[in-house]
């Protein structure tokens, strides 16, 4: 429990003037109450009830809870302490314990919170608006994430999950941090969440968390000396591929799963991105037409005067076949160039309707 009572914590911020530099790093404040109802409690009690005379400087009238704008909170344990309706603009949660702690209505704008622990923590409408990101490592599972303004910015290269290669827990998070946004009508945000959700999901078939501790056992250590951390990024490389082609008893890899998975990453991020299957129906229309000049594939076609095909004519019917069309100057020459231009045919209506798919979901914001 916490080793201040809630008196005697208003009576520290009374003293310095208010929680602007108020340095609380690494107290222990579990479980304390300091929840807007008590404090209303508290002013009525000591005389300051109906408006009458100055409030405390431990009251935030905006927010009406208790005021910690500004003050230091760095490592604090704040697990299971009711701070509804609290006032933390521009405090300095980094490394934070708010572990099922509740901050319903609660205002952190500005706040860093990079690498807080938010497991199970109540964050229903509380405000994380920020300018600059500060939620990078912040870990969310568990936690209720609903109509709580944030943004993927704040996040950085991460939630603490991901970070620490929890993938079950990060694709959980990443799946409120969704909703949550498409609540706030961030459906860019949302197309964000999305794509992380599916590759934390990807991730927990390959490597999988039984595969990351071999992983790490094989590793060892790793040094902290910056002529170590390409060599062990590198050993780690080794041991996927070792892990992936020949599993270890014990560590599971769904081979099929994943690269399904991956597959849908690479081709539209997961139905998110059409450009990106743009770009595929440009490279696998190059991609055909430099293969069928180098084994000279295509005919001129009998209706126009005989000719050699140059490389403009193999990349007109690379991408006419891509687009079933035919402009009756060239054909195959050979039964292996009717194969090839078939396959394109088919890669280029499954590309097509995959894009207009994914431009309506785009489109209508999921």
């Amino acid at each position: 429990m916490s080793d201040v009572t809630t008196e005697q914590l208003l009576d520290i911020i009374q003293r310095n003037g208010g929680a602007r530099s108020l340095d609380l790093a690494h107290r222990d404040l579990s479980g304390i109450d300091l929840s807007g109802e008590l404090l209303e409690e508290l002013l009525e009690e000591q005389g300051y009830g109906d408006g009458a005379g100055r409030r405390p400087a431990w009251f935030e009238p905006w927010t009406k809870g208790v005021s910690l704008s500004r003050s230091n909170l760095q490592g604090a344990q704040l697990r299971m302490a009711d701070l509804r309706n609290a006032c933390m603009e521009g405090a300095d949660l980094r490394s934070a314990d708010l572990a099922g702690s509740f901050l319903q209505d609660a205002t952190l704008e500005e706040a860093n919170l990079q690498g807080a622990n938010l497991t199970g923590a109540v964050l229903s409408h509380t405000v994380l608006w920020a300018k600059f990101p500060s939620l990078e490592g912040a870990f969310l599972y568990g936690a209720n994430i609903e109509f709580v303004p944030c943004t993927r910015e704040q996040f950085g290269k991460g939630i603490g999950e991901e970070v620490g290669r929890d993938w079950r827990r990060a694709r959980d998070a990443y799946l409120a941090l969704r909703h949550n946004f498409l609540d706030l009508g961030r459906y860019g945000d949302a197309s964000w969440a999305y794509r992380k959700e599916r590759r934390m999901e990807r991730a927990t078939h390959f490597p999988s968390e039984e595969g990351e501790r071999w992983i790490r056992d094989e590793l060892g250590e790793p040094g902290t000396a910056p002529g170590r951390h390409l060599s062990v990024r590198f050993r780690r490389w080794m041991l996927l591929s070792r892990l992936y082609l020949r599993p270890m008893p014990g560590v599971p890899v769904r081979r099929t799963a994943h690269l399904g998975n991956w597959l849908q990453d690479a081709t539209c991020e997961f139905g998110e991105n059409p450009w990106r299957l743009m770009a595929w129906a440009v490279v696998l229309g190059v991609v055909f037409a430099v293969t069928g000049f180098a084994i000279d594939l295509l005919a001129p076609s009998a209706l126009v005067l005989p000719q050699p095909a140059g490389f403009l004519d193999y990349l007109s019917f690379s991408f006419s076949a891509m687009a079933t069309m035919h402009f009756a100057r060239t054909e195959p020459a050979s039964q292996l160039g009717v194969l090839l231009a078939t396959v394109q045919a088919m890669l280029g209506v499954s590309l097509f309707g995959l894009f207009m798919y994914t431009l309506g979901r785009r489109m209508s914001g999921n």
